[in-house]
């Protein structure tokens, strides 16, 4: 009996060693199944992975380029405002109708001086767009404030247009040089909207989608930070490949997911999996397993062939060492003007001109280094012989046997460089002719006051000779369109010193009480003659720091003015306050007139405009208001009109002022009423 359980004991101890190693090589096996799936797994998730990475890294290459293309269109059209920031709408429309001639994906451009559209292109379908006010949008204004205070470029949106439709908008500050300051003066900004649905079907955004789940994150260049405005939320969160597309200030963040996902359970896992626990299959499954990597492979450099070939911008490979080139795409081809072949038997060297030698060292030593280089312009020879600028962007790779290439995107930019160039000459041709006309008007001062003084001179000794009333009426005629006449010249001269630079402020403390009576004496009797009261507010103990005779010319304009406008028995009332600009005091001036219409506001400040009293009786030369404004702003200050038809109007302007102080010298000086700078007007004076 014991030996029966001792040899039944021996037997199952010995099956039980027998199922041991099974056992053991069963969970070996199991364990290296696992593993080897998930290795599988892994490296599939990775090839998807890579073919991704490089398909987004293209849509992401495209879009930067078209967003930044669009929006260096618009940088030189900052730089012309800046430059003559008071353009007419006509010649807003000759700079921007340039930047429309090329492949851009620009809806339209418009400037907002003081942050309201004022000027646009084209006008047509954004009629609703004129006139409005970002500080009246908060969606729009934050990016707007975003721009003036960082001076840069900004992209905003997508944002609903008020004339319709959806559009990013490149947010471009402008500041003017104030030269007496030595600082940037914030002018406004010019706002280019770049349309959504162009800007994603040149991009090959709406391609990639039927591949790819995709989302974009980052509303107004805010990163990742900003909010989806494109695809879902939810993307975010499902592990997709992140990418930053970089702006000119600011980035939008874009994730993507292959349609299915990341993990692929096909019919090759499960062959795989099978051939663990049937040895006789590890033979096979390696075959089938190369045969689909080298299918993938084929499918990725497939599409690869069919971005490289269909690309707008140029590409081509060439030998790191030799710089030999070895495929190029169709785009690079059509500049340069070679074939295929003749193409591929030169080096990069030999359509390069040899001036950038030094340059193509230096970017070669650049990418020895990082293994790339950052976008540069240079020229390529064409086969006839001219040149024509590109901008290169390159990368070095490796191919399978370990050879370096130079990956190359060399984009043709003559289109963009000709819109650049005519920009500047145009900027170049107007201020010449304003130089120009400048310096002749201001030469001639001396030659037109002259006549004129002698003119006015002889008419007035003519009054005193006793004439009969006919012809005392003819030398009042005279005397008073020499008078009209001499002002206008005076005027003239004045702006034209002003915008050739010629005048000189002669800047001192005035006590402005002094100089207001002054003014108010010099007009009552004009005031008198129409029952018209002039007063004025209390203004003891203030000084302002200008030139007392471009002060004085401002108040005598203003108050002139509101005379020459008014109602008989109207009234004239000079108001002194503290501005809320601290430093600067403000003088208004209001009357009991006849008003102007709102809508024709902006039009008083214009040369030579002088809305509907040029047809009447009134007398003037359309010049004093504009005159008057140049002046203030040379000395620092601003100036502006509230008006109501009917009602009358208010004329303020604001300087800087302060308090009298012990040890301050206040200037109140006459000065001479005439000027003897020949022998004609010597002898009147005689």
């Amino acid at each position: 009996m014991s030996n029966s359980v001792a040899r039944l004991q021996t037997f199952l101890h010995k099956r039980q060693l027998f199922f041991f190693p099974a056992v053991l090589v069963g969970i070996c096996l199991l364990v290296m199944g696992f593993y080897a799936d998930h290795l599988h797994s892994r490296n599939l998730e990775r090839e998807i992975r890579d073919a991704a990475f490089v398909h987004l890294s293209l849509l992401r290459a495209n879009l930067e380029g078209k967003i930044i293309s669009n929006a260096q269109l618009v940088q030189g059209l900052a730089a012309s405002i800046s430059v003559e920031p008071d353009l007419s709408m006509e010649k807003f429309t000759q700079l921007a109708q340039y930047l429309f001639k090329g492949r851009s994906q620009l809806r339209n451009i418009g400037a907002a001086p003081d942050l309201v559209i004022r000027y646009m292109y084209p006008v047509e379908g954004n009629e609703a767009a004129i006139g409005l006010n970002f500080r009246e949008h908060p969606q729009q204004l934050e990016s707007v404030l975003r721009a003036r205070d960082s001076g840069n470029l900004i992209i905003a949106g997508p944002v609903d247009l008020v004339q319709g439709g959806l559009g990013f908008i490149a947010r471009i500050p402008v500041f003017l040089d104030n030269a007496e300051s030595g600082k940037k003066a914030f002018w406004g900004m010019i706002s280019a909207v770049i349309d959504v649905n162009k800007l994603y079907q040149a991009s090959g955004l709406l391609d990639f989608v039927k591949e790819f789940d995709i989302s974009i994150r980052g509303k107004d260049a805010l990163g990742k930070a900003g909010e989806v405005f494109f695809g879902t939320d939810q993307l975010f969160e499902q592990n997709p490949m992140l990418l930053d597309i970089s702006l000119p200030y600011g980035s939008w963040q874009i994730a993507a997911i292959p349609k299915g996902g990341w993990s692929i359970i096909g019919n090759e896992s499960i062959v795989f999996r099978l051939g663990l626990v049937f040895t006789g299959l590890l033979i096979l499954l390696p075959v089938v397993l190369v045969a689909k990597f080298q299918q993938k492979e084929r499918d990725s450099e497939a599409r690869l062939e069919a971005l490289f070939v269909m690309s707008p911008i140029g590409i081509a490979l060439n030998d790191y060492e030799t710089g030999k080139f070895i495929d190029v795409n169709e785009a690079l081809l059509v500049p340069t003007g070679y074939t295929r072949e003749e193409l591929l038997s030169l080096t990069y060297w030999d359509i390069t001109p040899k001036d950038y030698a030094i340059r193509e060292a230096q970017q070669l030593e650049s990418m020895q280094m990082t293994g790339s280089f950052a976008s540069y312009k240079k020229e390529y020879i064409r086969k006839d012989g001219s040149h024509y600028p590109v901008q290169l962007n390159a990368v070095v790779i490796c191919d399978v046997s370990g050879r370096k290439l130079i990956w190359s995107m060399v984009e043709d930019i003559t289109e963009r460089t000709q819109a650049e160039q005519a920009l500047i000459t145009a900027r170049y041709e107007a201020e010449r002719a304003n130089k120009a006309k400048s310096e002749f008007l201001s030469s001639m001062s001396h030659e037109l006051r002259t006549p004129m003084n002698a003119i006015l001179g002889f008419s007035q000794l003519l009054e005193l000779e006793g004439l009969d009333d006919r012809h005392l009426t003819y030398v009042k005629g005279i005397k008073s369109a020499g008078i009209h006449l001499l002002a206008l010249i005076d005027e003239v001269l004045d702006l034209a010193k002003i915008e050739s630079g010629r005048i000189d402020l002669q800047l001192e403390w005035i006590d402005i009480y002094t100089v207001v009576e002054e003014c108010l004496n010099l007009v009552k009797i004009q005031a008198d003659g129409q029952d018209i009261k002039l007063t004025h507010s209390e203004m003891a103990d203030k000084v302002i720091y200008t030139d007392r005779i471009r002060f004085k010319q401002i108040i005598l304009n203003l108050i002139h003015n509101a005379i020459k406008y008014n109602r008989k028995g109207g009234w004239v009332h000079i108001e002194l306050k503290n501005s809320d600009n601290s430093g600067y005091l403000k003088i208004i001036v209001t009357d009991s007139g006849m008003g102007i219409a709102a809508n024709r506001l902006t039009e008083l400040f214009q040369p030579f405009n002088r809305l509907d009293a040029a047809g009447s009786a009134i007398e003037g030369t359309g010049i004093g208001l504009s005159l008057t404004r140049r002046v203030i702003e040379m000395m620092g200050g601003c100036i502006g009109v509230e008006s109501e038809l009917g009602v009358g109007s208010t004329f303020w302007f604001e300087l800087p002022a302060r308090g009298i102080n012990e040890g301050d010298t206040i200037i109140n000086t006459e000065q001479p009423a005439y000027s003897t700078n020949n022998d004609v007007n010597k002898n009147l004076i005689i």
